[in-house]
């Protein structure tokens, strides 16, 4: 995969889809709020929770991993594996 790196060193031009699969892969679950702030923190884009939904819902079922957040009632939390 091919990206441009900026002089912060930040990489830019990915999609919301890509940038959505960097932060979520790998063992830790994150909500979608803190998924979005990731992206504003990393990447540097405005990405809604609405939209970040969407875009899981495009990835591959059997590497998505959802569950309720322990403690809550309704807060998701997902993780990409594999």
């Amino acid at each position: 995969m091919k990206t441009n790196l900026s002089v912060q060193g930040k990489a830019s031009k990915l999609t919301q889809k890509e940038r959505l699969q960097r932060i979520i892969t790998g063992g830790r679950f994150w909500t979608l709020f803190e998924i979005q702030r990731e992206c504003l923190m990393r990447f540097d884009s405005h990405d809604s929770e609405t939209a970040l939904s969407a875009r899981w819902r495009e990835l591959p079922t059997d590497k998505r991993v959802k569950r309720i957040r322990e403690g809550t009632s309704n807060t998701y939390e997902y993780r990409l594996v594999g």
